[in-house]
């Protein structure tokens, strides 16, 4: 048995610091859990429901780099213009064969692509950059693969040259090991070469400042491009051909992350804080950084620099044709999560979109809506769509068999996860999506219990590791889902080998031997 302690619904305390919000508030009418939104900040106040509670510091990046890197061999950074333009003649004829498919009329089964070996069911842990694999990451049998990570700006340092040193190293390690492996290569804005900026006119990039107080680049000015801008939109697509060229037949690699509404890291993450950030105190530690209490609208910072749904959508439709053309012989991965209501928007006035209209419309387009008459995408057979905030008072999935969630609730996002999981209908192929926790247990009492969901969280205000392990994992067990991502310094806890092998098995999946 996985759960050590009911899986309720967390009564979490009043959230700190609101005010000039609309309606009645109070902590049984929170508007929203701590799992629903993006923008999970301590320090946003002000004209946006606050979705971090009093005390618990922000969110933890399970792919966070140590601060000192080894020189890498650079002699292995070579220009890929030759297998980048034969990746771009597979993608224009992948795309040709797929719009002949749909104007001739051809059916579901005759547009799939060729499946690829099953994307390995079970529990997986992240290995970051520039490490050797930790022995008790080894030893822990119930692992089943690990998402090998490394950032666009390390990769691509000038155009048209990737260093692969880095990866190639992890590759070999995570191989040798035994592990499956998906490939991660964090495209966030955040990581943008610098190379690449600095070639883009002013008017096609903004800087939006850092709201989490958790980054080194808290309250200073994160220069961003245009998602849709052509220049920056083509070096992703450049860097997604680059990879499948080196890495497409990869023996070992069974899937490749596809993100798209990334500001940092590779889930889905818009900056879009509306309120004031309480940086800190003036004269800024760095200059050029804000001080003091900062108002921001990063909405309609975005608004004028010309965002529009259909715009960002094309973005998203582009990257996942890319990333399925790029990596035939691969699973397809997708983080989604909400967005900025208004941003969502699709009319003039931006008055009718919802929190999670983007991400069901790139739903729409991969998988195929039959009521709006759109064909499912020839790799639909493959993509696994992920969301990546799992906590222990999720709720249990089995719920949205029943209940359809609002549009405009973040609630809706755990329905989509559970509706491919189970699966329910339209959806017919079982366990077609995925989760990732939304930090460490091992870290929970130095982070305010944050995986338990607060310190009134299923496990209590102590937030025993073990029983958070525990909750967690059989709360997303709930949802059907093939994959359970988990961060490093759990999946090298000793403690906790036994439950993870055990969700492991209860997934479908096979222990490592």
């Amino acid at each position: 048995m996985l759960a050590c302690a009911d899986l309720v619904t967390a009564q979490k305390p009043y959230p700190a610091g609101i005010v000039d919000l609309p309606g009645a508030i109070s902590a049984q009418n929170p508007i929203g859990d701590i799992s629903n939104h993006p923008w999970q900040n301590t320090n946003v106040d002000r004209r946006r429901v606050r979705t971090v509670w009093a005390g618990e510091p922000p969110m933890k990046d399970p792919f966070k780099k140590p601060n000192v890197k080894p020189c890498k061999n650079r002699d292995l950074m070579i220009p890929d213009y030759s297998a980048l333009s034969r990746q771009r003649a597979l993608i224009l004829a992948a795309a040709l064969v797929s719009w002949s498919a749909i104007t001739l009329g051809a059916n579901t089964a005759q547009a799939q692509s060729p499946s690829p070996p099953p994307y390995p069911k079970g529990v997986w842990a992240p290995f970051g950059p520039y490490q050797i694999i930790p022995p008790d990451l080894v030893n822990n049998m119930g692992i089943v693969g690990l998402n090998i990570s490394e950032d666009w700006s390390d990769i691509n340092p000038s155009p048209g040259v990737y260093d692969w040193s880095a990866l190639d190293d992890e590759i070999a390690q995570a191989e040798a090991a035994g592990f499956k492996i998906n490939l991660v290569i964090n495209n966030a804005s955040d990581k943008t070469p610098q190379w690449l900026l600095d070639s883009l006119p002013a008017g096609q990039k903004i800087d939006l400042i850092d709201p989490a107080s958790n980054h080194s680049t808290f309250c200073g000015p994160i220069t961003t491009a245009f998602y849709w801008n052509p220049v920056f939109h083509q070096a992703r697509l450049d860097l997604i051909a680059a990879a499948g060229a080196r890495y497409s037949n990869h023996r070992a690699i069974n899937g490749f992350m596809a993100s798209f509404a990334n500001h940092h890291s590779n889930d889905w993450n818009i900056q879009d804080t509306v309120g004031v950030i309480a940086c800190p105190p003036c004269p800024p530690p760095i200059p050029g950084y804000s001080c003091g209490h900062t108002t921001v609208d990063q909405v309609q910072q975005w608004l004028d620099a010309g965002w529009t749904e259909q715009a960002m959508l094309q973005v998203g439709k582009d990257i996942c044709d890319a990333a399925a053309a790029a990596f035939p012989n691969q699973n397809i991965k997708l983080p989604i999560g909400v967005t900025n209501s208004i941003l969502g928007a699709t009319d003039p006035g931006h008055t009718n979109g919802t929190q999670t209209t983007l991400c069901r419309d790139i739903e729409d387009y991969v998988y195929g809506n039959a009521s709006l008459g759109i064909p499912p995408r020839p790799y639909a057979n493959r993509f696994f769509m992920q969301r990546n905030s799992v906590t222990a008072d999720w709720g249990d999935g089995m719920q949205y068999d029943t209940f359809t969630p609002g549009f405009d609730s973040g609630r809706y996002i755990k329905y989509m996860i559970r509706a491919h999981g189970h699966p329910n209908p339209p959806w017919t192929i079982p366990g077609q999506a995925g989760l990732q926790m939304s930090d460490s247990a091992t870290e929970g009492p130095n982070n305010g219990c944050r995986l338990d969901g607060g310190p009134n969280g299923p496990c209590g205000p102590t937030c025993d590791p073990v029983c958070v392990m525990q909750a967690s994992l059989a709360v997303s067990l709930t949802y059907g889902v093939s994959y359970i991502e988990i961060f490093q310094d759990d999946a090298v806890k000793p403690a906790f080998y036994p439950m993870i092998r055990a969700a492991t098995i209860a997934m479908g999946g096979t222990a490592r031997r």
